[in-house]
């Protein structure tokens, strides 16, 4: 199968979310996040928010004025702790259904009551105080992101999802100075004008109800009342609600219970196709320690024996942050130091879609990995601002949930490497191949390499980099590397350092050779380089990695793994992302003063 026939109704992987736009506020009001640990702690006295792989924000447009519909949810799930996005599983195609059939495929924008996940159900009372009073610190935090989104857009149209939503609508209304007559039960008939002159709103039952043993005819009822609502607001005023750029609405068309996949421009480059499929590609294993994802061939549930090598515990070796970071979180005070993606000439080259520059099938070339998972972002760097240009190896399966390449442990020692030589920030590094090859020999390695339309596209992406102007020196980590390089036909002069890449033996002197042969090139260096290299390793850099991605994410070793069968042959469908040890064991901190003065009201 052609790995493009994933690509139906979603666009193309090259269109990406770069993340909140720098010119904004959106980084810093996320960066702003209460501490869920810790209050649901003094609040509950235990873990009421699965923590472990971070909140999730949003999904959809972040700039000014892209805005036409707000949709409002509970909380994330699995799938969108691995895509750093809301609503990316079930629940997000269910409502991406709902988007298509009003006409909107581009001008919306999700939030949630919670931006972690909740254990157990909403109902309880203290939970719904955090949610919804006005004094809790989440309620607040919650209602400046809503304010905002105002403040930036004109929003014709609120929808509310299940009934956190609802009554997070209701009290956001309500806070603002509106009225809603009707409550949760009719929010079509609040005072929506208290939000924006133009805004109407609705509320929906929860489409994820009906796997959990809801009324699907009720669920299709509210849905449908949702879309004569809209209706009649069209039929009053034809300038609300226009549809975007290339859609088409019929709302006499009854709705009916059904699912969209997500746009690959709602994600992080690089971004897994599984995720946003329309259903949800993931489960939570573990006690909360792991999340694995499966392909098309497996399931949420396997009947199969997968075998994980142990839990690769990793360590904090070579990990920092900055005061008032979590590891669990984005960085905090360096909001804005993440990756917005490369030049876009150089996006679509590198995911295969320069015309005539296509990646081919590579299962059909012998790779394992299930076609459906897509192809890895085979970058990490500034291809545009490159003085050291890095041909590497694959070395694990961390690329696969960092969206960026090297970000495991040789990758780290690798960023180690380049700190010695002075080099920060100005380097490019490219992967051999988009795709999970760990589990093939050497030699069939290099049969892919040597196929005609693989040699072409890395040809080509590694003198897209060159062309640039601005690199000096090459250097490949690893035998793949060197021997790709010795068959591409890339005309340049610069020096090539060829070096090990970390998992062979006797890596260390050879990196430490490498050095020396370094140290005699001229390049500019980007701080005052040591020389030595004696084995350690530090974090990736958060502004190599997307928007979203967690602190703990790149440090540590290698934090993720491909399954084997119980005969020891490897799954073309499983893989799981860890967390490690020092952040699993992690007690919540401390709340702050001023959210220790908010729940004091606690009723």
């Amino acid at each position: 199968m052609n790995y493009n026939s994933y690509w139906t109704d979603r666009g193309f992987p090259w269109e990406h979310d770069p993340g909140p736009p720098k010119n904004l506020s959106w980084a810093r009001l996320f960066s702003e996040t209460p501490n869920y640990r810790g209050i649901s702690k003094v609040v509950f006295n235990r873990e009421k928010f699965r923590w472990h792989f971070g909140p999730m924000y949003y999904r959809g447009r972040l700039k000014k004025n892209q805005v036409k519909i707000l949709i409002i949810g509970q909380e994330g799930a699995q799938d969108e702790s691995l895509s750093h996005r809301s609503f990316t599983g079930g629940t997000g195609g269910r409502m991406q259904y709902f988007l298509n059939i009003l006409g909107i495929n581009y001008h919306y924008l999700f939030l949630n009551t919670f931006v972690y996940p909740i254990f157990g159900q909403y109902s309880s009372n203290d939970l719904k105080w955090l949610a919804q009073n006005e004094k809790s610190p989440i309620a607040k935090h919650r209602f400046e992101i809503f304010d905002y989104v105002l403040k930036k857009n004109e929003v014709d149209l609120v929808v509310a999802v299940g009934l956190a939503a609802k009554e997070t609508v209701k009290n956001w209304i309500i806070s603002r100075g509106g009225t809603v007559p009707d409550g949760t039960a009719n929010l079509s008939t609040a005072t929506g004008s208290f939000l924006d002159p133009k805004t109407k709103i609705v509320g929906v039952l929860h489409p994820g109800g009906a796997s959990k043993g809801g009324n699907i005819g009720r669920i299709i009822q509210s849905f449908q009342d949702a879309i004569d609502n809209i209706n009649q607001w069209i039929s009053n005023d034809s300038s609300w609600l226009p549809v975007d750029n290339g859609m088409a609405r019929d709302l006499s068309i009854p709705y009916k219970y059904s699912k969209s996949p997500i746009p690959f421009r709602d994600f992080a480059l690089g971004t897994c196709w599984r995720l946003g499929r329309q259903s949800t590609s993931s489960n939570r294993r573990d006690s909360q320690r792991s999340i694995q994802l499966f392909s098309k061939g497996g399931k949420y549930r396997p009947t199969e024996t997968l075998v994980y090598n142990g839990l690769s515990n990793g360590s904090a070796d070579g990990y920092s942050q900055d005061p008032d970071d979590y590891p669990y979180e984005p960085p905090v005070q360096d909001h804005e130091g993440f990756d917005q993606g490369p030049p876009d000439a150089f996006t679509k080259l590198i995911m295969g879609g320069k015309n005539g520059y296509e990646w081919p099938d590579f299962n059909a070339l012998g790779v394992t990995s299930h076609h459906s998972l897509g192809y890895i972002c085979s970058f990490r760097g500034r291809p545009d601002q490159c003085k050291v240009l890095i041909l590497a190896d694959q070395q694990s399966h961390d690329d696969l949930f960092t969206m960026r390449a090297l970000t495991g442990n040789s990758g780290q020692k690798m960023q180690a490497f380049l700190k010695s030589a002075g080099i920060m920030e100005s380097y490019c590094i490219i992967r051999t191949l988009p795709v999970d090859t760990l589990d093939l020999s050497f030699a069939k390695r290099k049969s892919i390499i040597d196929n005609a339309q693989v040699n072409k596209v890395l040809t080509a992406i590694m003198n897209k980099v060159l062309n640039y102007n601005d690199t000096r020196i090459i250097l490949t980590f690893g035998s793949l590397a060197k021997y790709a390089w010795e068959q591409m036909n890339v005309n340049t002069s610069r020096p090539v350092i060829h070096l090990k890449s970390w998992s062979q033996s006797a890596a260390k002197a050879d990196w430490q050779t490498g050095l020396q042969q370094l140290q005699q090139k001229i390049y500019g260096k980007d701080k005052t380089p040591t020389w030595q290299y004696d084995g350690e390793r530090v974090q990736i850099p958060r502004y190599d990695l997307p928007y979203g991605v967690l602190r703990w994410q790149g440090s540590g070793g290698d934090r993720s793994q491909r399954a084997k069968k119980s005969n020891g042959k490897w799954s073309p469908y499983y893989y799981k992302w860890f967390v490690p040890d020092w952040v699993y064991d992690l007690q919540p901190e401390p709340i702050s003063s001023s959210e220790q003065a908010d729940i004091q009201n606690l009723p």
